[in-house]
């Protein structure tokens, strides 16, 4: 079975990518002179999701000055400078424009002592965060105030700090507006964009810009967009067609448009939901088996093909996967679906679930006249078992069809079937194919109903 290799495979060729444009550039060279300042390992890590990464273990050192410098450019993000001994760092950022310029601040405090030349951007970015530091601190004190406020003195602290919000808004807006065209402005979007709601969202992220993908920002758009449809139920056909328009923003900047499609393969691979299975498959098969997204390497792509193929496998109009499972009355194994020539049931079920008592009473129910149909049922109990614990089942739930475990878990049906949930039901032809996949009690009653004539 495919694991979290894929994952680290798609990053590591993510990185290698980002490294393949880096060496066509011009270098970089970031030199720092700190004052109050001891010798000690200067290290340079970029953000990549909502972690760091390391980049250069340790910069090159003269006295009080220490360079970061190479011959190839550095993929533009944002950057943290931490000095190990002192256990201080600050963020900078790198574009792809310049990469050479100088910076001079007091260990003691880096943020407002910073001086930058060579870099207006950074150093407008210094005094940005300079004003965010001010406002926070305004913020802190408003929010103790309110805290030990009497409650006549609160109407009156709150609208203090709604003005303040107001004014951080604006401050942030006009900081964008002012370096418009930029990375910095670029950056300031992109971490704002979620305070507006996701139909406003995207309005403020330039998915043409590849730095933001070493930033938390970009990353947490996608985030938030992926849950807007999944916390909705939305069908996996809205997920699918929602998720097209949202990846077509990144046409024209590969490195945006490899991270996004990557970064939703390798979500909607790990996040179990009935109907999901069909949204990875698409992704599958339009980005990275069609090779749409250029340059993945073989072994990527096989295993990508793989786990395709095991969701696939429980879509309507693919084979039924003819598992290995115990019988529960006697401990022996049989291929469920050998010899059918019929249409099945086959309904997965569990202990203590209520919705599968009604389902399975449902299909009791019908069963004789599903049987006059040419229908016949059989049960999968989704929990792990002993063979007495099995016939114990049996016993109590008195089916009058086939019930079967995997007691030895090596059939992998909930891979095949995708079993995430129960209960759920696949209908199957005669030719082993599968016509439909039925979830909730509901609609497998209403199955049972229609193929029972009634």
């Amino acid at each position: 079975m495919v694991n979290d290799m894929v994952r680290k495979l798609i990053l590591l060729w993510l990185v290698a990518a980002s490294l393949a444009n880096m060496a066509m550039a011009q270098g970089h060279k970031i030199q720092i002179k700190f004052s109050h300042y001891f010798p000690q390992k200067v290290r340079l890590a970029y953000y990549y999701e909502d972690k760091q990464y390391l980049q250069v273990d340790s910069a090159a050192q003269s006295g009080n000055i220490v360079t970061f410098e190479g011959k190839n450019n550095l993929p533009a993000g944002i950057y943290s400078v931490i000095l190990d001994s002192s256990h201080v760092s600050f963020e900078i950022l790198i574009d792809k424009q310049n990469q050479n310029f100088q910076m001079k601040c007091d260990v003691q405090d880096p943020q407002k002592t910073m001086k930058v030349t060579g870099s207006e951007m950074n150093a407008r970015f210094f005094d940005y965060q300079r004003m965010m530091t001010d406002f926070i601190r305004r913020t802190s004190e408003l929010d103790t105030a309110r805290k030990y406020a009497a409650a006549s003195d609160t109407a009156a602290i709150d609208k203090k700090i709604s003005a303040l919000d107001s004014e951080i808004e604006a401050a942030w807006k006009k900081t964008a507006a002012d370096n418009e065209g930029t990375f910095l402005a670029d950056i300031l979007n992109c971490m704002h964009a979620r305070n507006y709601g996701y139909d406003q969202m995207y309005d403020y992220v330039n998915f043409q810009q590849s730095g933001l993908i070493r930033t938390p920002f970009y990353y947490n758009v996608i985030r938030a967009h992926i849950a807007r449809y999944l916390n909705a139920n939305a069908s996996h056909y809205e997920i699918i067609r929602k998720n097209d328009w949202l990846i077509s923003k990144t046409l024209g900047n590969a490195d945006m448009y490899h991270y996004m499609t990557a970064y939703m393969l390798n979500f909607y691979r790990t996040f179990f939901k009935l109907g999901i299975n069909e949204v990875f498959v698409h992704l599958a098969d339009r980005y990275f088996l069609s090779d749409t997204v250029k340059n993945l390497p073989p072994e990527n792509r096989a295993m990508i093909k793989e786990q395709r193929d095991i969701y696939a496998a429980s879509m309507p109009g693919s084979d039924a996967k003819n598992i290995r499972m115990a019988k529960t009355l006697t401990g022996d194994s049989l291929n469920i679906l050998s010899g059918n020539h019929q249409t099945v049931f086959l309904l997965f079920w569990s202990n203590g679930c209520g919705h599968c008592d009604s389902a399975e009473n449902a299909l009791k129910y019908y069963y004789s006249e599903l049987q006059r149909h040419n229908v016949s049922v059989i049960t999968v109990n989704n929990d792990k078992h002993s063979i007495e614990t099995l016939r114990q089942n049996t016993q109590k739930k008195k089916f009058p069809w086939l019930d079967v475990c995997d007691i030895e878990e090596k059939s992998f049906y909930r891979q095949y079937y995708y079993v995430v949930s129960t209960p759920v039901m696949y209908v199957i032809d005669e030719k082993n194919r599968i016509l439909q996949k039925v979830v909730g009690e509901d609609q497998i009653t209403e199955t049972a109903k229609r193929y029972s004539g009634n």
